[in-house]
């Protein structure tokens, strides 16, 4: 929406560039500049046109004593008959808003440019404001507030005064001097010393006027500079901006000679004709008001983006929100619309579902225990913590002997014994040479796991891990409640599939192969002992 909006900006931008007409130059004739319709550029250059005019009235003679003596005293000196308001300045005799304000200029009066958007026909039409209406109209309404007493309502001092969309800028009366009240008209009009009988009391008064060289534009309802030069029928001339012509039109230098009416208007067309496409490029056009720094369409455009960036992040955190408070049970009942009753039925399902949940948790421990090939029977079979192979050898009959015995040396020799050798040696209980057998351990002790599936006890997803559910569905039937039994039957379908994924699972892995415990655990691969090397049977031993 926003890159549409901007490229619509954009186009209606160019659209503009192309039909700007000419605002004056060959074949114009009087015309406006300045005011509303320029930026501060474009205001400056019309300022410059205005004293290129004004030396195009001194050589063709239009200039009287008294235009002389105004133009002494306010344009050179760049001073403002009246003065000018707050948020203008004066430059060459005429009021201009100041931008630096942040202010622009509409229907004669500067207005900020974050509310120069509002400005309506109040201002357009210059309509006081409507008198306050009696205080007695008023009557206090029972919820707050005022309005109009059903007595007074047909009564015309109680009735809201209107104004209509009138302005007329040739009978605005004024006391003579009042320049402040022509002010409040417009920032270029000034109590004048042109009088006119007021028709509401037959009386001649002062009008307000707006200043010399300025007309009243009623397009853009204000005083405007009026260039009263026309270059209808000029034609296009090569001049030289050098010649004494020139100079005197653009600098205001002293004439060398006397040049007659057609030589000035023709050189004073060509000149401005040159600075027309420079005007053109600083006009503001109509509706180029900004709000907060932004024009009209970004301004609605950033509105329509807030607005929706808003309503769907409300959306979002509402529907966490309600994400949250269903995993509560105790909502999701009051959600369903249910009773106490079947509130505290629906949380004991709960209860059990999470007993039989834990129980099958465990279940699952040592079914994985045992995948893993350990001995569930010894301490610490399931993990974490693997029962760990003992370290020696189990005990097989009176025992093996402790060695050294007396009369045996060390490391697994026996020296020289005292007397002659029984005959059989070695003593009962030894074990034989090369015991253990290879395969240990030996049989009895807990054989080797092996990787494979192991079924849960009750053989599988059954009824058994869904009687809660299953419970609260029945109760729900039998004493029809809808809920009750949807809410069973649906919670039952879910530990089902639950079930099934969990053992579907279990066979994935136990195709793929459990790994099996480390090595010194049950199950796992066994250490290796070194075997002790015993003198043979039939040694030589010296007597004792």
């Amino acid at each position: 929406m926003t890159v549409l909006l901007l490229a619509g900006a954009v186009w209606a931008d160019e659209e503009t560039e192309v039909k700007k007409p000419k605002p004056f130059g060959l074949g114009i004739g009087p015309t406006y500049i300045g005011g509303r319709d320029t930026d501060a550029e474009g205001t400056e250059l019309s300022l410059t046109i205005y004293k290129q005019f004004i030396n195009f009235k001194r050589l063709t003679k239009q200039s009287l004593e008294d235009d002389e003596n105004y133009y002494s005293r306010w344009v050179d000196q760049n001073e403002c008959l009246g003065s000018c308001p707050s948020k203008s300045y004066c430059k060459k005799g005429v009021c201009i808003c100041n931008p630096s304000e942040d202010v622009v200029q509409i229907y004669g009066q500067c207005f900020a440019n974050t509310t120069a958007f509002f400005v309506g026909d109040d201002a357009k039409y210059r309509k006081p404001k409507p008198p306050a209406r009696p205080e007695w109209c008023f009557c206090e309404k029972k919820n707050g507030g005022r309005e109009i007493c059903n007595q007074h309502r047909g009564r015309e001092e109680c009735q809201v005064v209107t104004y209509p969309n009138n302005f007329d800028h040739n009978s605005q009366f004024c006391r003579r001097g009042d320049h402040s009240f022509c002010l409040g008209k417009d920032i270029n009009m000034f109590c004048g010393a042109r009088t006119l009988q007021d028709p509401t009391d037959g009386i001649n008064k002062h009008l307000c006027e707006c200043r010399k060289d300025m007309k009243f534009d009623t397009r853009n309802m204000e005083c405007r500079l009026f260039i009263d030069a026309d270059c209808t029928y000029e034609t296009e001339a090569d001049y030289d901006k050098e010649s004494n012509l020139a100079k005197v039109l653009i600098q205001g230098v002293d004439p060398e000679k006397e040049y007659t009416f057609e030589e000035v208007r023709k050189a004073f067309c060509n000149i401005i004709e040159g600075e027309s496409a420079d005007y053109n490029a600083h006009l503001v056009g109509e509706f180029t008001f900004t709000i907060l720094g932004l024009s009209i369409g970004g301004f609605f455009a950033v509105c329509c983006i807030t607005c929706v960036t808003a309503c769907c992040c409300c959306k979002c955190c509402e529907s966490v929100k309600a994400k949250i408070r269903s995993l509560d049970p105790r909502n999701a009942a009051r959600a369903a619309g249910m009773g106490p009753g079947t509130q505290m039925a629906a949380l004991g399902a709960v209860a059990a579902g999470e007993y039989m949940e834990n129980k099958n948790d465990a279940n699952d421990q040592q079914r994985i225990a045992a995948m893993q090939g350990q001995s569930m029977g010894m301490p610490g079979g399931a993990p974490p913590g693997y029962a760990p192979v003992p370290a020696g050898y189990p005990e097989q009959g009176p025992g093996y002997p402790q060695y050294p015995q007396e009369g045996y040396g060390q490391q697994g020799y026996a020296p020289v014994p005292t007397g002659y050798p029984q005959p059989d040696y070695p003593p009962q209980g030894y074990p034989p040479q090369g015991y253990p057998p290879q395969g240990y351990p030996p049989q009895g002790y807990p054989p080797q796991g092996q990787p494979g599936y192991i079924p849960p006890a009750d053989g599988g997803p059954g009824l058994m891990n869904m009687a809660p559910e299953l419970a609260l569905a029945g109760a729900g039937a039998f004493t029809g409640n809808a809920a009750m039994t949807g809410m069973g039957v649906v919670a039952a379908a879910e530990k089902m599939d639950f079930q099934e994924d969990k053992e579907d699972r279990f066979r994935a892995a136990a195709i793929k192969g459990v790994p099996p415990p480390p090595m010194g655990y049950a199950g796992g691969a066994q250490p290796l002992y070194p075997q002790n090397q015993l003198p043979p049977a039939e040694a030589n031993y010296p007597r004792q």
